[in-house]
Formats: structure tokens, C-alpha cells, sequence
């Protein structure tokens, strides 16, 4: 959402759907604001550089940066149980405690400070609107974290996109972009597979950027289509959250579909704080195979994004063949 984003308002949940959980804003001016998107973008984007194929960044601890190509849809993360012939680092199944948050790319003042502030304890992190700067370079290096970026533009030199980071090394990464129609920018989806202690099956995590203006939900609907024939290959516990800009009922349609699709569960807020545009919020956790424990958003003025923590635990009765 990022410069565009407005007003956060509360409503009451409805666990059953996005769709009949929120009821919309009705803008008569939404044509006007979607052509003033694409004449600051029009002006930003000679400052702009979009990489032809897809750019997946990626970060060991004490290890140099590296880059590949990381396509999804030439290494899509298929269902495979947990090759464990050498020694790997897991994931408690009583504890995974994740931080989602857009952050608005590292724009606003004391970022820094609420990142530090609530990624501690946890042990992955999602984030969008990414800047691959110093500062977050040195943030994610002071905690000891393997990351992944997945590339969307390069943005006055510094690339940008959604971020995975976990205390423990992910054995599997690929990322998904999608161009804006309008204003020619992409947003990117990138995917992590982990192993958790004691299962025989993997955990994928998922971080998307939804696209956002259009003036139609074709291209919407396309990413989120190749997200699910990308993740319905895996059968085990699953998580998607980020940015979903699912600011109309089209759109949250289309998560709905998603969710039937991929058999989800939709994470419930009765005491909301999330980020809003056109009356509906943005920012959701889906999940499968898991138990959410505890979950709370974070109202911050340092990003157009209230970031929101989880803590799951792996669902009780699934495969746990490992002793």
C-alpha cells in the first residue's frame, strides 16, 4: 500500500470469511485516486530499475550474500517429506512464533527501534516493502538470522521486495512476481519450507504482496491463481500472511477462493488495530496444520502497517513419525 495508504478503522470479526467479515467503503473517488497512483509512480519510476527475471537474494549466517533465480514455477515447492540423512536445524512444533509487518520501506522514523522491539523472541519474520539498505542489512546481521529477499525493483540503487528471516536455515526458497498493470511496478510472493521437530512432513511459509492498482481484478486474480496451484502441490502445515490489499469485495473474493482452495483457516481479530484502505484491512495470517496459541497487532507510527505477531504450534494429531 505504502504512500496510499490512509484511515484505520475497526470492525467487528466474522471468522467465517474475508468476505463477509468487513463491509467496504464505497469511494466514488477511487477512479481519480488510481490515476493519481500512476502519475507519482509515472514520475518515480525514471529513478526505477526492474531486473528481467526473477531476483531471489539470500543471506547465511557468516556467509556472503548470494543470488539465484528462485522461479516458484520452475522450482515449485512440491508435498516431500523431510530429508533428514544430514544434521538440520528445526522448528519447535510447540512454539513458532512469527512477526509480520509491511515496513513501508524502512521510510518511517523509529522503524528501526519497533523492529528490534518486536522481532525479538521470534523466529520467523515477514516483511514487504523491504529496502535491501545498510540499516536493515545490519539489523537482520545483529540477530543472527539466515534471510531471503525476493526482488521486486531497484529503487534509487536499493533494491526492494518481501523478506523472509528465521533463526533457523530454510532448506528450500523460491519467489513469485507480478507487474502492476497500471504503474508498471511488480509485487513479489516468496516462500520458505522448513523442518519442525519430531514431523515428518515440512512447514512452508509464505509472504505475499498483493497487488494493487488496477482498475479491474484480472491481474489480482492471476497472482493469487499461481500462488494456489503453486502451494496446492503441498499437503502439510501452511502459512500465508503479508500485505493482501484486498481493499473491495472483488478482491477479498479471490482470498476467499484461496482459502477454499488450499483448505486455510482465516486467523480471526476481535480487537482490531490492523491497517485499513477503503474501510477494509489489509494485512492477514491464513494458515493450515496449525494451532494458533496467541496473536496480537501492534499499533506503530513508524510504518503505513500495524505489524502483527503469531505464535502456532503444530496441530495436534498430525504425522509426528520422527522420535
Amino acid at each position: 500500500m505504502a504512500w496510499l495508504a490512509c484511515c484505520r478503522l475497526s470492525h467487528n470479526s466474522d471468522p467465517m470469511t474475508f468476505a463477509n467479515r468487513y463491509t467496504p467503503i464505497k469511494l466514488a473517488n477511487l477512479p481519480n485516486l488510481l490515476l493519481l497512483a500512476v502519475s507519482f509512480c509515472c514520475i518515480t519510476l525514471s529513478c526505477t530499475f526492474i531486473p528481467e527475471h526473477e531476483q531471489l537474494v539470500s543471506v547465511k549466517v557468516d556467509k556472503p550474500l548470494s543470488r539465484s533465480n528462485g522461479d516458484c514455477m520452475e522450482t515449485a515447492p512440491a508435498h516431500s517429506e523431510v530429508n533428514r540423512t544430514r544434521p538440520l536445524s528445526e522448528l519447535s512444533p510447540d512454539r513458532i512464533a512469527i512477526l509480520d509487518w509491511n515496513i513501508y520501506k524502512g521510510q518511517g522514523k523509529g522503524w528501526e527501534s519497533d523492529f528490534l522491539r518486536l522481532s525479538s523472541g521470534k523466529n520467523i519474520l515477514l516483511l514487504q516493502e523491504a529496502p535491501l539498505n545498510d540499516g536493515l542489512q545490519k539489523l537482520l546481521q545483529k540477530k543472527n538470522l539466515y534471510w531471503n529477499l525476493n526482488s521486486a525493483f531497484k529503487y534509487r540503487g536499493v533494491e526492494t521486495g518481501v523478506l523472509i528471516a528465521s533463526t533457523i536455515e530454510p532448506f528450500g526458497s523460491c519467489g513469485m512476481r507480478y507487474t502492476e498493470p497500471l504503474i508498471g511496478l511488480p509485487k513479489t510472493i516468496l516462500i520458505n519450507r522448513y523442518a519442525v521437530a519430531g514431523s515428518a512432513d515440512e512447514l512452508l511459509v509464505a509472504t505475499v504482496h498483493g497487488i494493487n492498482f488496477t482498475m479491474g481484478i484480472g491481474a489480482y486474480k492471476a497472482q493469487f491463481q499461481a500462488l494456489t496451484d503453486v502451494l496446492k502441490k503441498h499437503r502439510g502445515p501452511l502459512i500465508i500472511a503479508g500485505d493482501f490489499n484486498n481493499w473491495n469485495d472483488k478482491r477479498t473474493a479471490v482470498v476467499d477462493l484461496l482459502v477454499d482452495d488450499l483448505s486455510l483457516s482465516v486467523l480471526p481479530f476481535e480487537d482490531e488495530g490492523r491497517t485499513t484502505f477503503f474501510g477494509d484491512p489489509v494485512d492477514h495470517f491464513l494458515y493450515r496444520g496449525l494451532e494458533p496459541v496467541s496473536h496480537m497487532v501492534h499499533p506503530v507510527t513508524s510504518s503505513d502497517h500495524n505489524p502483527i505477531s503469531v505464535t502456532f504450534r503444530l496441530e495436534q494429531g498430525l504425522d509426528m513419525t520422527r522420535q
